[in-house]
């Protein structure tokens, strides 16, 4: 309601009870924003399909068959309930020109220069140590949740980033939030080499001025 064209309404709901609502400045195009929500489990899954219109998923590291799996056991959950919904995941960048670069960079970043004490307090919220799970387990979360918070690692030159974030499109998922080390050292070369890669593959529609 806060994104329609009404102004100052009021709003009596199960846990708000608001008056002389006022949102401004309202979406662009008359639309409304895309909302999204991650979940890994089953209830945040749930939540997800029942009230947004996209749905973050974690790809496997193992096979695109896998992630492909995922995707279409969301859809169908949601497919269910009568609604379509979309489908994202994450990634976690490291591109340099030759996959040797690449590898040694992200090691640099993601091993030797983790902050380990950060993702040790960030298990230890999610109840996982060498206490609770094992030992293999611990150090796979632990391994996982340095790299960008357990995003799927993408490390290589741009032919290879681009090629596995084809791969990700054709398991069916809408797109991937990536992250960056240093988005402004890093940024500009993805935009240039991979951007263009996949804009050449049909991908990514050209940028207009």
């Amino acid at each position: 309601m806060i994104w329609s064209d009404r102004e100052d309404f009021n709003f009596h709901g199960k846990y708000l009870n608001m008056k002389g609502i006022r949102g401004k400045p309202k979406p662009y195009g008359g639309t409304r924003p895309l909302i999204m929500n991650a979940g890994a489990s089953a209830t945040g899954q749930s939540f997800a399909v029942r009230n947004c219109d996209a749905f973050f998923l974690q790809a496997s590291r193992t096979s695109l068959e896998e992630s492909a799996q995922r995707v279409h056991r969301a859809k169908e959950v949601a497919r269910a309930q009568g609604r379509e919904i979309g489908c994202y995941t994450v990634g976690v960048v490291a591109c340099r020109s030759t996959k040797k670069e690449a590898e040694e960079y992200f090691h640099h970043c993601i091993v030797e220069r983790a902050d380990w004490s950060a993702v040790d307090g960030i298990l230890a919220l999610k109840n996982i140590s060498p206490q609770t799970v094992p030992m293999r387990e611990y150090l796979t979360q632990r391994s996982h949740y340095a790299q960008g918070m357990g995003g799927l690692p993408i490390v290589g030159d741009p032919d290879h980033v681009a090629a596995q974030i084809a791969d990700l499109s054709k398991a069916g998922l809408t797109g991937i939030a990536i992250s960056l080390v240093n988005y402004l050292d890093e940024l500009p070369y993805f935009i240039d080499e991979v951007i263009g890669r996949l804009e050449r593959i049909g991908l990514r529609g050209k940028a207009h001025d």
